[in-house]
């Protein structure tokens, strides 16, 4: 519980600057890669339709949406959809633990003090962010509940239908 309260109280402050909005081009960053040496930016899935999920494990919706977002982008990856989920635990080993029951295709980050997750106003677990093949942050969807995957499978379908 402390690490809940801690978290948002931290995530509402870095939120005090500009954050990304929808409309506007997705904030840069570059994080750690957990599970490997690898340091990835958002720039290297330019050109591709991104699903930026921000969640930690205590969430529990978030341990709802893995399995569904995996199948999702096992479904639309080689049409230029990406999921790049950003851990906010306070210790990067909850995340790893996390992830030896969860595993998943997809890339799996580690926000190490919640400064992406500052840029993006992240005020709720977990947080995403439809950024489109120019980008631009096209749609933020906040928790995640059964049926969330019709609703975020429609949004990949038309943002990888744009030219």
């Amino acid at each position: 519980m402390k690490l809940k309260i801690v978290l948002m109280v931290f995530v509402f402050l870095s939120g005090c600057g500009k954050a990304v909005t929808k409309g506007e081009p997705a904030a840069a960053f570059s994080l750690s890669s957990l599970v490997s040496d690898q340091t990835i930016t958002l720039s290297d899935y330019k050109g591709k339709v991104v699903y930026l999920d921000f969640w930690a494990s205590w969430c529990k919706p978030c341990i709802e949406s893995f399995p569904k977002l995996d199948k999702l982008h096992s479904k639309y990856k080689d049409q230029g959809f990406a999921v790049i989920a950003v851990n906010l635990d306070q210790s990067k080993d909850l995340a790893l633990a996390f992830l030896q029951t969860n595993s998943v295709g997809y890339q799996v980050l580690y926000d190490d003090g919640a400064k992406v997750a500052g840029l993006y106003d992240v005020s709720s677990m977990p947080s995403s962010y439809f950024i489109d093949k120019k980008g631009i942050v096209r749609l933020a969807h906040q928790g995640f509940r059964p049926g969330d995957e019709i609703k975020i499978e429609k949004a990949i379908q038309h943002l990888l239908a744009e030219k």
